[in-house]
């Protein structure tokens, strides 16, 4: 493992608060339904196989990833957890679904009609969850045809659908038009009992509606963000925080301009420090002039445009200040936090992406792990 002192732009991930997170998660969910933990992309940014090998470890029930690739890498990795696809699937991924024993999402009968062939092909029977879409626009049967769909998917020999879903579009902020999803779907799931039925996401948890059903997909939530920043306070705890280090600290006179575009003007006399990170790490371009960063547990504003490796940052107010000092841009440091939030409405985008964003060149060092995660 690459020497600390050395690393220059990290992310540090705290096992210790995700199991935390999940068993103040858990207490919200009636003790007979199941939770999936979504890993997908990346986990959240958090890193694939180690947050799963955690939630393996912890007694999470199942695994929620993006694709088949994701799928194939964790059951490489030893985890035997069911895992589910939760998007659709390349008629030319099927093969390696069925041969890994992921679970398919299905929305329609061609597409499972071609998951039949495969999986007889194979000698084996594929296993899926069948989607209903009652809003969200985006997978799944259209509700009103999705009693009929569904009979047509179960009479192939090659496919096994044991589950039923639908996704919230709005349970964030629209209680009512979640209400309105929970409706069309119900009657579905009355008529199914015997399959595993399935809607809530974390902000339908975090936001106790209620429509837990038997199974529960938790994904940023159980990383330590609340969903809407409404959601009562939960204590739940950020599981990451992205460090980086002070590389150069220099004196910038009155009236000259800082970064590319020449964006900032310096009023009076600075004293500025270059930070070894940028967007090539996923810390987004349009916290330039607009974010801080913290030193020495201080707020630092960003001076001029975030660039490619670097940013500049006012440390004229930081006492003691110097090369190779520690650089938190997402996290605690001293009495101050940064949190996802703060980052997404700086760049007027959602926490989601801001976790997701942080780039494969960044490493992630995991603290507090009970499984060995150094992956």
């Amino acid at each position: 493992m690459q020497n600390m002192q050395n690393r220059r732009c990290w992310v540090e991930v705290d096992g210790r608060a995700l199991r935390h997170n999940y068993k103040i998660l858990r207490r919200l969910i009636p003790r007979n339904t199941r939770v999936m933990a979504v890993v997908k992309a990346n986990a959240y940014g958090h890193g694939l196989v180690a947050t799963a090998r955690e939630f393996q470890t912890i007694g999470t029930d199942c695994l929620g990833v993006a694709n088949t690739a994701e799928g194939i890498l964790l059951r490489e990795a030893g985890i035997t957890l069911p895992i589910f696809l939760l998007s659709a699937t390349l008629p030319e991924e099927m093969g390696d679904a069925v041969r890994h024993a992921l679970t398919l999402t299905l929305s329609s009968y061609p597409e499972a009609r071609t998951l039949d062939r495969i999986a007889r092909r194979l000698g084996d029977q594929a296993r899926a969850h069948f989607k209903v879409d009652t809003g969200m626009g985006r997978l799944g049967c259209w509700h009103p045809h999705a009693r009929k769909e569904l009979a047509r998917i179960r009479s192939l020999p090659g496919v096994s659908v044991t589950g039923l879903c639908t996704h919230f579009a709005s349970a964030d902020d629209d209680a009512d038009f979640t209400q309105a999803q929970w409706q069309a779907i119900a009657p579905l799931f009355a008529e199914n009992p015997t399959m595993e039925r399935h809607a809530a996401n974390s902000p339908a948890v975090t936001r106790r509606y209620g429509f837990h059903a038997d199974l529960v997909r938790l994904g940023l939530a159980l990383y330590g963000v609340a969903p809407n920043p409404t959601d009562r306070d939960l204590g739940l705890r950020p599981v990451l925080t992205w460090k980086s280090r002070v590389t150069l600290i220099h004196e910038v006179g009155r009236g000259r301009t800082v970064s590319y575009g020449a964006t900032y003007r310096v009023p009076s006399t600075q004293r500025q420090a270059v930070v070894s990170m940028g967007y090539g790490d996923g810390y987004f371009r349009l916290h330039s002039n607009a974010s801080h960063l913290l030193v020495r547990g201080l707020r630092c504003p960003i001076r001029g445009r975030v660039t490619m490796d670097q940013i500049i940052l006012d440390v004229t107010r930081v006492p003691g200040c110097r090369v190779g000092d520690e650089v938190v841009a997402l996290g605690s440091q001293g009495g101050e936090e940064i949190q996802a939030r703060e980052l997404a409405l700086q760049a007027q985008t959602i926490p989601w992406e801001i976790l997701t964003n942080i780039g494969a060149r960044v490493p992630r060092l995991y603290r507090n792990f009970k499984t060995h995660a150094a992956v």
